[in-house]
């Protein structure tokens, strides 16, 4: 498959993202901590897996949406660790027989003893999750003084992290700890725009000026459209002419996931009817396909927007190239939640656009 569609995607699936792939290389072969901020279904995750496999970094991952608790991020947490002293499968050994496991490996560890026979005394205590955690993260630190090379840990859907736990602020404490780790890159990613902003952007938040700020643009019209060009190529594919290509891409508004699954279709088509020159009827045909199929998720954006006053007026009205009616001071409040929602990028002073192509397009065609 040429375009592959709805998970994560590297190597050869990987296009374009050449810019921003350099600014982070330059960030994770310093070790710098990064945070990357994308709408819902613009690659970020992928952009981030594909970044460390370029430089064959072995990293911690974690994506917040999947821990329904906190005990289950401790757990993937420890693992990760003992993994770094050089030990497998760790936590099923000490759940087997704790006993045998500390003489087992008190003397093949990587680190020092004091600090592994440390590990073991924290994963046997009773203390309470959220004091669990602060003491992992502080293990995590002291290991990272130990070894050799810094540690790259994910921490995918960062704004869910808050769901760990109702006892404590969960951004409060980590930031508290890892606050003083030296060698270890911490990577921080998020789709809810809103509340990503609010935990590194806001003066009063834990996580100020704790780590870099990336934004995911658009993909890049001219890298990705050779690159599209040579993978049809690969399967002696041609476009009927080269402004067929730029019209489709302007279309999508180089949003990475529409834009994949319209040329997936466009793939698919001309394998099964085994057709050799895409043209403008094969494009329109597939984008409306993909229209079609991603119709519910545009609905439940709308009907995001419509819990909050104006956001759907002012959208709406961008779309149809209409007149807003809000004072200058609201419309900049609105238009800035838009933003911070996913469904708005900030161009320059008072110019925005839609992300969503599928979502402009249902505006377009909907009546107020």
């Amino acid at each position: 498959m040429l375009f592959p569609y709805g998970k994560v995607v590297i190597n050869e699936a990987f296009y374009d993202r050449h810019e921003i792939r350099t600014s982070i290389h330059r960030l994770l072969k310093a070790a710098q901590s990064f945070m990357l901020k994308a709408p819902r279904r613009y690659g970020k995750t992928s952009l981030i897996k594909q970044t460390l496999l370029d430089i064959e970094q072995e990293h911690f991952y974690v994506d917040f949406r999947k821990i329904p608790r906190l005990e289950v991020f401790n757990m993937q947490l420890m693992e990760y660790i003992y993994a770094q002293m050089g030990l497998q499968g760790a936590i099923k050994q000490i759940q087997e027989n704790i006993i045998t496991f500390l003489k087992t490996h008190r003397t093949t560890v990587k680190v020092d003893a004091a600090l592994f026979e440390a590990s073991v005394e924290l994963f046997a205590s009773d203390k309470d999750e959220e004091d669990k955690l602060v003491a992992i993260l502080e293990l995590l630190g002291k290991l990272s003084k130990e070894l050799e090379y810094p540690l790259y840990i994910v921490f995918d859907e960062f704004q869910d992290a808050v769901n760990m736990s109702s006892k404590i602020d969960i951004y409060e404490m980590m930031r508290a700890e890892i606050q003083h780790h030296e060698n270890i890159c911490y990577i921080f990613a998020g789709s809810n725009m809103t509340m990503m902003t609010t935990i590194f952007e806001t003066k009063s938040a834990p996580f100020y000026n704790f780590a870099r700020k990336l934004t995911l643009a658009p993909f890049e019209k001219s890298e990705l459209g050779k690159e599209i060009i040579k993978a049809f190529r690969s399967r002696g594919v041609v476009f009927e002419n080269d402004a067929l290509l730029d019209t489709l891409i302007d279309r999508c508004g180089g949003h990475p996931a529409n834009t994949m699954l319209v040329l997936q279709m466009v793939e698919f088509k001309m394998l099964d009817e085994d057709i050799k020159t895409i043209t403008q009827a094969i494009i329109d045909e597939c984008y409306q396909a993909a229209q079609e199929e991603m119709h519910d998720l545009v609905m439940e954006y709308l009907k995001e927007m419509r819990t909050k006053e104006h956001l759907h007026d002012v959208i709406f009205r961008m779309a149809n190239h209409q007149k807003q009616i809000l004072d200058p001071s609201s419309l900049q409040q609105k238009r800035k939640y838009l933003v911070d929602m996913g469904h708005l990028r900030h161009i320059r002073r008072g110019e925005y656009e839609i992300i969503d192509n599928f979502l402009r397009d249902e505006l377009i065609d909907a009546s107020f």
